[in-house]
């Protein structure tokens, strides 16, 4: 089992229990406590967890911040109008990968365009789709990260790596103009990143009040990606102060 596969596996299980002891996590893994020991240092690092004697417990900030549950909830309305502008970027026969996000989940309401094929990591968009006809279902493997939703890791990163589409959509934690795009969790930051570059054009999906902000790991440059969607809560001073260095694209 690959590190980054253990600490997910650590992070689904934390999520669940909150805290836990060394030994029962050794027990679960397979593995020795002193790999998960390990694994615990490293990811206390990253501010993912915190160790207690003995064991660990779940970051309650990195648990808000992958808990799709909590992400839906916020600005539920805007999030919507972006989603709504985002679908209508899809043409027909199109191939398409949806990142899994609080956003992009509502894209598969709003897509009207025939004969495409959608990729994803979303167990959420592809339950949505599932059904859908005159539309061709991917769904990526891995670790399946409970607390997102989501599905990361290694063989994730890879089985993106064989791939090429046409337009990708994700979202992202943060937009700056010197930092550029980044996100708040490194489970979920290999996979943006390889899904932004095996893509002929990518798409970020956010609010306004992401911009402006950073989160700690960086996806690309403003230039890498082709545009960004977001509401219309942006000041002229920053619409201006962006649009020059990316396509921006405000939904309304």
């Amino acid at each position: 089992m690959f590190e980054e596969e253990r600490q997910i596996r650590i992070m689904n299980e934390l999520t669940e229990q909150r805290t836990m002891l060394v030994g029962d996590l050794a027990a679960i893994l397979g593995v020795s406590p002193s790999t998960v020991r390990r694994d615990l240092t490293g990811m206390e690092k990253k501010g993912l967890v915190k160790r207690t004697h003995g064991g660990a417990m779940i970051v309650e900030e990195t648990d808000t911040n992958l808990s799709y549950v909590v992400r839906s909830s916020h600005n539920e309305k805007l999030k919507a109008c972006i989603a709504r502008c985002a679908a209508q970027q899809v043409k027909d026969g199109e191939v398409i990968l949806l990142n899994s996000s609080s956003i992009t989940s509502m894209m598969p309401r709003y897509l009207t365009a025939k004969n495409i094929t959608v990729i994803t990591n979303s167990l959420c968009i592809a339950q949505e789709l599932q059904g859908r006809g005159s539309c061709v279902l991917i769904l990526l493997g891995g670790m399946y990260l409970k607390n997102a939703q989501t599905i990361e890791g290694p063989t994730t990163v890879s089985q993106l790596m064989t791939m090429k589409y046409d337009k990708v959509f994700i979202g992202a934690n943060g937009v700056d103009l010197e930092f550029g795009l980044s996100t708040a969790s490194e489970l979920e930051a290999a996979t943006k990143i390889a899904a932004i570059g095996q893509a002929k054009e990518s798409f970020c999906l956010c609010e306004h009040t992401k911009f402006e902000k950073t989160a700690l790991y960086k996806l690309c440059p403003l230039e890498k990606i082709h545009c960004i969607i977001t509401d219309d809560g942006l000041s002229d001073a920053l619409r201006s102060a962006y649009a020059a260095h990316t396509r921006l694209l405000i939904a309304r």
